[in-house]
């Protein structure tokens, strides 16, 4: 009697322990959405810094744009030559889709970015986007970006 006590003791508390674990690493909808936000708040070109972006980024981020692979040294390297020519850059973000498991999420939207450019002309794109992101450290991190144009327009500004 006394080692099916110990046995049911040791299962519960094993239990608990679990369930205090996954509370607190569960992640939220909430979340995903804030930390792809912050993701095109850190890209505004009035603010970006590479060190900043790479924060929230896992150290094996991949970004699938324009038929290209690039990790965030050389999204940074299109980034400073896309600056040369870009006075602003302004995104909305839209008709999210997020899936959630124990320690990864996946968010698929569609993404209206506007970008005025030194030759007084504002760029209109339209893109198709997905994101993975894992928790590392308790912290949730963008692992892959797809980006896939739809259309884009350029018109005097």
């Amino acid at each position: 009697m006394k080692r099916l006590f110990i046995l049911y003791a040791l299962i519960f508390s094993s239990f608990l322990w679990t369930e205090s674990i996954s509370e607190e690493e569960v992640i939220s909808e909430e979340e995903v959405i804030s930390k792809l936000n912050q993701f095109f708040l850190l890209l505004d070109l009035q603010v970006y810094e590479k060190e900043k972006v790479s924060k929230i980024l896992t150290d094996d981020f991949l970004i699938f744009e324009m038929g290209k692979a690039w990790n965030m040294d050389e999204f940074d390297k299109f980034i400073q030559e896309a600056s040369k020519t870009t006075i602003s850059t302004d995104w909305v973000l839209s008709n999210y889709v997020v899936s959630i498991d124990d320690n990864s999420a996946h968010i698929s939207y569609v993404n209206d970015g506007m970008f005025k450019t030194t030759d007084n002309e504002l760029v209109i794109s339209n893109w198709l986007e997905s994101v993975y992101l894992v928790k590392e450290g308790g912290v949730l991190k963008l692992k892959f970006l797809q980006s896939d144009l739809v259309s884009r327009e350029t018109k005097p500004n």
